[in-house]
């Protein structure tokens, strides 16, 4: 199964850090209309919008009409700490919520369930994942286990520390009590996809892999000082991750579209090498 997982994408009318959030969309949309086609699913976690404004929920929503990924391919859209809830849920009547009212659901897929997280506490970026959203997902993975069905696991915060101080004064305050969760189905979960930082990061949590892009617009830069009170962020390039779910094997490539005009493409040998012209020895 293919999936192209893109995150942190912060709709906003205005530049946000000297870039254009809504013309890198476009450009990310694009390039995963153009050269993704194939994917069996496109999901989006978080960070929809920069300040949860209505008018670009609406932008969003006219985006995703007007773009060919319909039907299975419809974006799968999560919240994340820029997001309001309740503009969100206008804007997209049709999202799904669990009984508390969070945006969390699942899906059941060729290679497993799906399990779409809601880690926004609102008004604050810190995330939560409470008591209530930890029974949820008890249930969630208690019935992939009883299936025999692994589990994905998609949100917007990072489920564990990252190492940047940064990021991690606004991660997920029930950290200790969500790995404890965790550990308990590691049998069950394949992977956890996140965003948030808006860096690439790849590791494990209790023994399971997971894996986020950076944001399509302002791209930050990890920071190992432990300094909590400055970003670092630039001239850097955004990206969307393409990831491969097979039965033996998780794959992932991180793609950054604005850089395939840069590409050049050769023609290679038979056994797959580029055919290189040997210098004379002097």
């Amino acid at each position: 199964m293919k999936i192209v997982h893109i995150s942190d994408i912060h709709l906003h009318p205005w530049p946000i850090l000297d870039l254009e959030p809504i013309a890198n969309f476009r450009a990310c949309l694009a390039h995963v209309e153009e050269h993704q086609g194939d994917a069996d699913r496109v999901i989006i976690t978080g960070d929809l919008t920069h300040h949860g404004l209505a008018e670009s929920y609406t932008l969003l929503q006219e985006m995703l009409k007007d773009c060919s990924l319909t039907g299975v391919q419809a974006p799968r859209l999560l919240i994340g700490n820029h997001d309001s809830r309740e503009n969100f849920a206008a804007a997209f009547p049709a999202a799904r919520r669990d009984d508390n009212g969070f945006i969390q659901w699942t899906e059941e897929t060729p290679v497993g369930t799906f399990i779409y997280m809601d880690t926004v506490l609102q008004g604050e970026h810190g995330g939560s994942y409470c008591a209530e959203r930890r029974e949820w997902l008890e249930v969630a993975l208690d019935r992939s286990r009883t299936s025999g069905r692994h589990a994905w696991l998609f949100m917007h915060h990072n489920p564990t520390a990252v190492h940047v101080a940064n990021a991690d004064q606004i991660g997920i305050p029930e950290e200790a009590e969500l790995k404890a969760l965790l550990s308990r189905y590691r049998d069950t979960i394949r992977h956890m996809f996140f965003g948030h930082c808006h860096y690439t990061l790849s590791g494990s949590i209790c023994g399971i892999p997971f894996s986020a892009p950076r944001s399509t617009n302002h791209v930050c830069w990890p920071d190992f000082t432990g300094n909590a009170n400055r970003m670092g962020h630039g001239e850097l390039q955004p990206n969307y991750n393409v990831c491969f779910l097979n039965d033996d094997d998780v794959v992932i490539h991180t793609i950054d579209f604005l850089d395939q005009h840069k590409v050049m493409w050769d023609e290679t040998t038979g056994d797959g090498w580029i055919a290189e012209t040997c210098l004379p020895v002097a």
